[in-house]
Parts: C-alpha cells; sequence; structure tokens
C-alpha cells in the first residue's frame, strides 16, 4: 500500500494514520493509502522500517475494508 505524509483531517475511506511512524523509519506523520501496487524484489533500493504491531493491525483492517 501506499504510505503519504500529506496527512489530511478527516482521514478518507480506506485511510489509516501509521501511529508510529518514528518507529517505522518514516520522516514525518504518515497515512496509509488505499493504492495497491506489487513491485519487483530487484527494483527495491532499500527497506525504511517496519509497522508496529498495532499499525500492522491497522493495515490489515483497512486491506479488509478495501478488497472485502
Amino acid at each position: 500500500m501506499a504510505i503519504t505524509s500529506q496527512v489530511r483531517q478527516p482521514l478518507g475511506f480506506g485511510e489509516a494514520m501509521v501511529s508510529d511512524w518514528q518507529a517505522a523509519g518514516l520522516v514525518k506523520a504518515s497515512v496509509l493509502k488505499p493504492v495497491f501496487t506489487t513491485i519487483e524484489q530487484q527494483l527495491v533500493i532499500r527497506t525504511m522500517g517496519r509497522p508496529s504491531s498495532a499499525d500492522d493491525k491497522a493495515l490489515r483492517e483497512v486491506v479488509g475494508d478495501v478488497i472485502g
């Protein structure tokens, strides 16, 4: 899913705040966006971090809401 630091309130359908954005290695408070894509592994330049368990749960809930 896409992640953006352009936080707008109220959040739109399928969006969720990244609550532990600093621990995930993000520079600013960020939002998960309901935009899905796949990327070939060889195109990944670096890993920015990993979501906390709370953010992982929010991610799974958003995916469930968006794709059913």
